[in-house]
């Protein structure tokens, strides 16, 4: 499949790409900072962009985001080369996100997990969450946590929301320190150590 590019814009200039590339540093502060906002106007004067490269700009972004979320939601995008030709391919079901080596989490984040993990296994029993639906709280704090500790759910192609192997383990041993009243402070899985962060 050979695709034309019908945009304006002239990605051989090496400085727009230097660009792109300082965007996407920025935008990647937004983890766990989902309530900032960025002022792209300001970040746009600093980068010296005029006001058209600003509109192609945040069109570009938006319409990745749009790519991500619909094209390609139960795939992922692969490079591949042969015959000295270099292809993009997909690959059906998208990795699981990864864990990080250091968790900091919130007390009030720990028992909204604890709740959605009980729910998922005693009531649900094992079934998926539609966090698409207008529904209860419990459905919006799996909508939220997903967020802000994408590593502990997983989208299956039903398109409902589980807890990941990860986010099972992490649950159980939550949900065995509430059984027990005992206060949470660090937790240990594999090579991932979490911090419950008793400061809000």
């Amino acid at each position: 499949m050979v695709l034309q590019n019908s945009s304006n814009v002239d990605f051989s200039n090496m400085n727009l790409l230097q660009v792109l590339h300082q965007i996407l540093d920025v935008l990647s502060k937004f983890a766990k900072n989902y309530d900032k906002k960025l002022n792209f106007s300001k970040f746009a004067s600093y980068l010296k962009l005029n006001p058209s490269e600003v509109e192609d700009i945040i069109s570009l972004f938006l319409n990745f985001q749009e790519l991500y979320e619909n094209t390609f939601r139960q795939y992922s995008l692969k490079k591949k080369i042969n015959n000295n030709q270099v292809y993009l391919v997909t690959e059906k079901g998208r990795k699981l996100n990864a864990i990080p080596s250091k968790i900091r989490i919130s007390q009030s984040h720990i028992n909204q997990f604890n709740d959605i993990i009980y729910y998922f296994k005693n009531v649900k029993r094992g079934k998926g969450f539609d966090v698409q639906t207008n529904g209860t709280d419990l459905l919006k704090n799996v909508k939220e946590l997903c967020g802000y500790y994408p590593y502990c759910f997983q989208e299956q192609a039903n398109g409902l929301i589980y807890p990941s192997e990860f986010g099972l383990k992490l649950g159980e041993i939550i949900l065995s320190y509430k059984k027990s009243n005992k206060k949470i402070e660090k937790i240990e899985i594999d090579d991932t150590q979490i911090i419950v962060d008793t400061c809000e």
